[in-house]
Parts: structure tokens; C-alpha cells; sequence
């Protein structure tokens, strides 16, 4: 090996490690900000609880968002009746389906968040998941050995504080199961009054097929395309968007309702906030902190 092929040898070497020092340090901080951001999901939020006659005295559909869970650990039944009793119109929940059939409460597809034990809500058996307690949410200290809610629990919850029960269909599994959610419903004796959302269009078309409920299709950002397939779910259905988001402007909400949509905004969390969505023609307020 003659001098000119050992230096053309040591750039390819030394151009090989400085991509993989760039690489590997990519990684890293891909890696670091990653458990940042898990880190501040997971970390419970604090909220100053707004009475609405200090934010309006117009009328407005008030739905606690996964139940009043700025005084107890979302969606729990403690968070249920802590809605009930403060007065809520409604209480918003998210449902999955264990591996044996039962409708439960849960945010998140995994429990890492609020329990304290780790694994897959529909991976496991109710009786598996009565293993596990809630760890973190609002004053959990109050709350000794706290377990996760099924669906007919919160619905009876519902009826008990005469709330509407707003139910989000999380995901795109266990469609097929809908009508038993449907069915726990009727049972609870709310089936004229149950409202169901979705970020996901064909969940909201498989509920169509199955009941008559009120149907709001969950978007960041209202557009064309998202106020069509809203559309597209026939009577008593609308929009439910972020009304933190600026894209929502009262010109679309205008658009939405000129064309018999019903709208909904969450999270909503200010009296400021609040009087603007009325203003623009919204009726159901999604928040964590406002109450009658």
C-alpha cells in the first residue's frame, strides 16, 4: 500500500466515524427528548377551578373533560361524581375493551400514565386489571387503592347526577363489539341523551348503523374535508374541534352551523375562551375547569 492509498484509507475512516458520532448522538437526544416529553405527559396537571357565573351567564352544555378530573384522577368514578356534583351537564369519558369483554374507562391504550403497573388495557382481563391501582391524577393521595372504571359503572354515575354521558371511541379496534356498548347504554336508561365522538370517521359510521345517538366527529382543525364526512354521518351529528387553535376561526364555525352541523370545542379552560366560543355559535364546551 503505497502513501496516497494509506491517507485516502484514513479520510473514509475518519468520514465514517464523525457520521457515526453524529448518528449515535442523534439517537441520544432523540432518546432524551423522548422520556422529556413522556415525563411531562405523564406528569399530573394542575387547574384553578373557574365558577361559570364568574365567566358567563349565557348557556352553555358544560361537559367535564374525563370527568372532573382536575379535583380527582381522570377518569375514575371519583372523577364522575365529583362532576355530578359540581354540577356538570355532562361527563366526557374514553373507553376500551379488555381481552374478556369489558367495557373500561381509560385515556390511554396503556397504563403506564396512571397506574402502577405497566401493560395494554386490551391485553388484559378485567380481573387482571382490578390487579392494578391508580398512582397519579389530581389529589390521588385521597384515593387509597383506586381501580379503573368499567363503562356501566360511569354510565350509572351518569344517571345518578342526571349527566349527559359523552363517550369517545378510542381507536380502531373492537368495532365489531359497538353494539354492546350500545346496548349498556339502553340499559342505563340514557339512550336519548348519550352523545358519542370520535377522531375516527368509521367508528362514527359503525354507531350510525347501530343507533340514532348525536355523533361529533373530533378534529384538531376544521376543514372541507372533515365538515363533509361529518356530513356524511347523517342527523344529529356536528363537530367537536380544538378551540385553542386560531385555523378555528368564527367564519368556519359559521360555515359548520349554516350547514346544520352542531358544534363543540374543547379543552376549554378560561372564561375568556369560553365567551368567544359561545359568541361564535358553540354550544358544547368540553373543560377541565369551568363549572356551574
Amino acid at each position: 500500500m503505497n502513501k496516497t492509498e494509506k491517507k485516502k484509507w484514513s479520510t473514509k475512516k475518519k468520514v465514517v466515524v464523525i457520521i457515526s458520532v453524529i448518528i449515535a448522538f442523534l439517537l441520544v437526544a432523540a432518546i432524551a427528548g423522548g422520556i422529556i416529553a413522556l415525563n411531562i405527559y405523564c406528569e399530573p396537571k394542575e387547574y384553578s377551578v373557574v365558577g361559570i357565573s364568574d365567566a358567563t351567564d349565557r348557556d352553555a352544555t358544560l361537559v367535564a373533560h374525563r370527568g372532573f378530573s382536575a379535583v380527582a384522577p381522570e377518569n375514575t368514578a371519583p372523577a364522575f361524581e365529583e362532576a355530578g356534583k359540581a354540577g356538570f351537564d355532562a361527563a366526557e369519558c374514553d373507553v376500551y375493551r379488555t381481552a374478556d369483554g369489558v367495557w373500561v374507562i381509560s385515556h390511554d391504550s396503556h397504563t403506564y400514565r396512571m397506574m402502577d403497573k405497566s401493560a395494554f388495557v386490551e391485553k388484559l382481563t378485567y380481573d387482571e386489571l382490578m390487579e392494578f391501582n391508580y398512582d397519579s391524577g389530581s389529589n390521588i393521595e385521597n384515593y387509597s387503592e383506586l381501580k379503573i372504571c368499567t363503562l356501566d359503572e360511569y354510565l350509572a354515575i351518569c344517571a345518578e347526577y342526571n349527566m349527559i354521558p359523552v363517550i369517545e371511541l378510542k381507536g380502531k379496534n373492537n368495532t365489531e363489539h359497538y353494539d354492546e356498548i350500545v346496548a349498556s347504554v339502553e340499559a342505563s336508561g340514557l339512550s336519548d341523551r348519550v352523545v358519542y365522538i370520535s377522531f375516527h370517521l368509521e367508528n362514527l359510521k359503525t354507531l350510525r348503523n347501530l343507533c340514532d345517538a348525536t355523533l361529533y366527529y373530533l378534529v384538531h382543525t376544521i376543514d372541507e374535508q372533515s365538515i363533509n364526512d361529518a356530513l356524511s354521518l347523517g342527523g344529529k351529528c356536528g363537530i367537536d374541534f380544538n378551540g385553542n387553535k386560531e385555523e378555528n376561526t368564527q367564519e368556519i364555525i359559521q360555515q359548520c352551523i349554516d350547514k346544520g352541523l352542531l358544534m363543540g370545542a374543547w379543552t376549554i379552560d378560561s372564561p375568556e375562551a369560553l365567551n368567544r366560543m359561545l359568541d361564535c355559535g358553540v354550544t358544547l364546551i368540553t373543560t377541565n375547569t369551568i363549572k356551574h
